[in-house]
């Protein structure tokens, strides 16, 4: 049941009638509540509500779209209109007030064309995987994008954060995709990770999400803040869902959250974000043992694994659990049936091989190291060489996690620009380090290790040049004489 509207006004031109009669056909119908006509209609519930408000004549389309969510017959309400705008079968000459509404009318006629025509956004992506092991996760995420404030205020944005590798995106994915249904005005979404183009600033991702949501171009400001202000003033009268994926940095993503009532917006980022204030935050630990033989069982076949589970408890091991590693290398045995497991694993793991096991943690144009790499890139250039110390220290092996004390790791760092627990916190924001419940210490996963002691020593010193030759000791010395009387450019720079 709709809630009552306001009386019309007590002149009985033509576009009170009209708008009368729209109520008539409303009330015979029981009453529908004008959200759930806008999901029939393609108009917003507001726009249907002004069509009957009796202040200015509706739009054809929109008096048509009206009526055909009341179960009323469009051949008779397009007469009706018509005669209401004072052009019965296109032979007439409109009245001027109908004429001058339509024309103070033009921009919200040519969105509301576009609306007429546009099915609402459906932007999420495909799912990568089947989701393993994370049931009670997405219980406590469903509660953390639905809950309010006491007070009333809107639901606050979901930032999801993990380790590189620990499936964040998919897990994000999964959950958007149950929201969804119970979010009929659409989905947007945007990837902003490092391969990012023109678009995936902020100003032009809004300006696609307005696009999406029926907002013609030309209509679309060029300028930030109003540019915002429209996007946010759709978000307040919508039921939306947002997904920024891959968030490097608060800036990024700081102009697109929004306090809308009854949408739901959902970041995800290897880091915390903690520069975003007035959002809700979880962490994506890795899989359960058990969880990743799932994982591979969905990706192996049941068969394969029954027949040999120490390869499949070996691999699972190796790939410290974490959902990425365990997909890529799946997806790679799973590309070659006609082998024995143990045999795939053997030859992933190196065994009798050359080259890395993190090296073969790839398929088509995904790895594992590329990821790894684009974490190590956005750490600060203080953090790196402590990150390579830690995994060089000899005491960790790919089975296991060893959490250090930064009051401990201070001493591994000849030079440090920065106090030792901001570069360890960096480490954690950039995914390559994971959290311990116990203050100051944190783990070191076995993948990220080998990744660290594969990077050559940016601190080291430089090699040795080659003996010049004598030519090469003559041009030197005419330049020595050329800058005579300058001061000799340092060697090395520390």
């Amino acid at each position: 049941m709709g809630r009552l509207e306001r009386p019309l006004a007590p002149d009985a031109g033509p576009v009170t009638a009209f708008a009368r009669e729209l109520r008539r056909l409303r009330t015979a119908a029981g009453s529908p509540g004008y959200r759930d006509m806008a999901n029939r209609a393609m108009f917003s519930a507001s726009v249907l509500s002004d069509a009957a408000a009796g202040y200015r004549l509706p739009t054809l389309q929109v008096a048509l779209a009206f009526a055909e969510a009341c179960g009323g017959d469009r051949a008779t309400w397009e007469r009706r209109w018509r005669e209401a705008a004072g052009a019965e079968g296109g032979e007439g000459v409109s009245r001027p007030a109908a004429k001058s509404v339509q024309q103070h009318q033009e921009a919200e006629l040519r969105a509301a064309a576009v609306r007429a025509v546009l099915p609402p956004p459906a932007q999420l992506p495909m799912e990568p995987h089947r989701l393993v092991g994370r049931g009670h996760l997405l219980q406590r995420a469903r509660v953390l994008t639905a809950s309010r404030d006491g007070d009333g205020s809107a639901p606050r944005p979901l930032v999801i954060s993990g380790q590189v590798g620990v499936g964040t995106s998919a897990f994000a994915l999964r959950l958007a995709h149950e929201l969804a249904a119970d979010l009929p005005d659409g989905q947007l979404y945007a990837d902003l990770d490092a391969a990012a183009d023109g678009r995936k600033d902020a100003h032009g991702i809004v300006g696609g999400f307005l696009e999406a949501l029926g907002v013609p171009a030309e209509r679309i400001p060029n300028d930030t803040g109003p540019r915002f202000g429209l996007y946010r003033s759709l978000l307040a009268r919508r039921r939306v869902l947002v997904v920024l994926d891959g968030v490097r940095h608060e800036r990024q993503v700081r102009e697109l959250l929004a306090a809308a009532p009854e949408s739901r917006m959902i970041v995800t980022s290897r880091s915390r974000l903690l520069g975003l204030d007035g959002v809700n935050r979880m962490r994506l630990p890795a899989l359960e043992r058990d969880e990743s033989v799932e994982l591979l069982v969905g990706l192996i076949g049941e068969e394969r694994v029954g027949a040999e589970p120490r390869a499949c408890l070996r691999l699972a091991e190796a790939c410290g659990d974490l959902p990425a590693a365990l997909n890529l290398a799946g997806r790679r045995i799973a590309a070659r049936p006609e082998w024995m497991l143990e045999d795939c694993v053997g030859e992933l793991l190196g065994e009798g091989a050359p080259g890395p096991f993190l090296s073969r943690l790839r398929a088509g144009d995904d790895s594992l190291g590329r990821r790894l790499d684009a974490a190590y890139r956005s750490a600060v250039p203080w953090a790196r060489p402590l990150l390579r110390r830690i995994a060089a220290s000899g005491r960790l092996s790919v089975d296991s996690v060893v959490y250090e004390c930064a009051e401990a790791l201070v001493h591994s760092v000849e030079r440090s620009a920065e106090p030792v627990e901001d570069l360890l916190e960096n480490l954690l924001d950039a995914g390559l380090l994971t959290p311990s419940d116990l203050p100051g210490q944190y783990g070191l996963p076995p993948l990220v290790r080998a990744f660290a002691l594969s990077r050559p020593d940016e601190d080291a010193a430089p090699a040795a040049p080659a003996a010049p030759s004598p030519a090469a000791e003559a041009a030197a010395a005419l330049v020595a004489a050329a800058r005579a009387g300058t001061a000799p450019l340092p060697a090395h720079h520390a």
